[in-house]
């Protein structure tokens, strides 16, 4: 078990090194068509390549799988569509900050929702992580003057905090596999349905380019989606929500290597974040709790 515990890590550390990657795959996409055309495209593909390796065999999958991926599902299609309306009203750089704020809420959903009080370690490693976290946004332009895009983005975070700890809840019961298919393909189905209410897609819109990155995106959601259902099966939702931390860090170095600017401010933020992974994973000898005590 500590040797799956240990690799469900490493796992994770890889898939929130593929999320760093998928910020610049995306802005390229979107010099060619619009957010929502973006999300239903992925995850419909990414729906199709679990459905390929599940053989089609839609039958095995049991209720409890269908109910924790559509709930799952919508708490991810809800942070993807608050996330784009909150764009529209505020900078990128708020919203970074702003969605951020789910490092503090998955503690706070604990504590209220599973009477989990949080231990002074996990307080102390959250602080670090939001303060790297920060350090890559600006958040002295935060103002909640008015700006709708601010609130709604502050929702995206609360309900992508939902999202980690369901993920969590529910992996425990279901197959990797067949959790990812069924959270992705509610993902789809709802991301359709809002593109046909929203803008029919134009022929305009088609091109190489946009289909390489939608099949790159929609390649890396699927092995993102099957990697959180496996290891969240033995790592904890906060020792999870902290490694998730690591995503601007990684999405900050494929930025540099691109020809964007790293400055001293991301610098300081990156070894923030990466002293809370550590300092999470530090015991004191005389209390030597499990994973899912503490963090």
């Amino acid at each position: 078990m500590k040797n799956r515990a240990l690799l469900a890590q490493f796992l994770l550390v890889f898939v929130t090194l593929l999320w760093g990657s998928t910020f610049l795959t995306l802005q390229i996409a979107l010099q060619w068509a619009d957010p929502i055309v973006i999300v239903a495209l992925r995850f419909i593909l990414a729906s199709l390549i679990v459905f390929c390796l599940l053989k089609g065999k839609l039958s095995a999958i049991t209720r409890y799988e269908w109910r924790g991926g559509f709930f799952i599902g919508c708490c991810i299609f809800g942070v993807y569509t608050l996330q784009t309306i909150g764009l529209d009203s505020i900078p990128s750089s708020t919203s970074a900050f702003l969605t951020g704020l789910y490092v503090a809420f998955v503690p706070l959903l604990q504590w209220i929702v599973f009477k989990n009080v949080p231990q002074p370690i996990t307080i102390v490693t959250i602080v670090l992580a939001f303060a790297g976290m920060t350090l890559f946004a600006n958040p002295f332009s935060v103002s909640f003057s008015g700006q709708i895009g601010e609130w709604v983005t502050v929702l995206s975070a609360l309900i992508c905090a939902a999202e980690i700890l369901s993920i969590s809840y529910f992996a425990k019961g279901c197959r990797p596999l067949q959790l990812s298919f069924t959270q992705l393909i509610t993902v789809a189905a709802l991301a359709s349905a809002t593109l046909l209410w929203h803008e029919p897609i134009r022929p305009t819109q088609w091109c190489s380019g946009l289909l390489i990155c939608i099949t790159a995106l929609a390649a890396i959601v699927s092995f993102v989606q099957f990697g959180i259902g496996w290891a969240l099966k033995y790592v904890s939702a906060l020792r999870a929500t902290l490694i998730y931390a690591l995503e601007p860090v990684f999405a900050g170095i494929i930025g540099w290597l691109a020809g964007e600017y790293f400055g001293v401010t991301e610098i300081t933020g990156a070894i923030l974040i990466v002293l809370a992974v550590l300092v999470s994973a530090w015991r004191p000898n005389k209390r030597k709790k499990t994973e899912g005590t503490t963090l």
